[in-house]
């Protein structure tokens, strides 16, 4: 991490031990967190206005996709970590090229190397 503010990273996940566990994790390792959020609705709500640096994006959410939410950051040049146990990767990738991918479950050491990759690339 550099000198500046500590990034702020949106996180999009539906199951609570997950999105706490995310929290922790990213706060742990210096950024600051936006949410967690658990359904499309809110997620924009707070995109419009919190101007997340980046985001870590579970795929569904309680039956619903988190693209519009993906699509949203992606016209905004945020960029993006999915962390699902049941997208494909390769179907991800090419949506969203830019973006990174872990699947569930993965330690927090690769999910926060993910995001600084992320992060380092846009």
């Amino acid at each position: 991490m550099s000198s500046r503010t500590p990034y702020r990273v949106l996180v999009v996940e539906d199951e609570i031990l997950i999105a706490l566990d995310l929290q922790h994790t990213l706060e742990d390792a210096g950024y600051e967190v936006i949410g967690p959020h658990e359904n499309v609705a809110d997620s924009l709500a707070t995109i419009a206005t919190a101007h997340p640096d980046a985001a870590i994006l579970d795929v569904q959410l309680d039956g619903e996709d988190v693209f519009p939410v993906a699509e949203q950051l992606k016209a905004e040049g945020v960029p993006i970590v999915f962390h699902s146990g049941h997208a494909e990767p390769a179907q991800l990738q090419e949506r969203f090229p830019e973006a990174r991918f872990c699947s569930k479950p993965c330690t927090p050491a690769l999910l926060e190397s993910e995001l600084r990759i992320a992060i380092e690339g846009a």
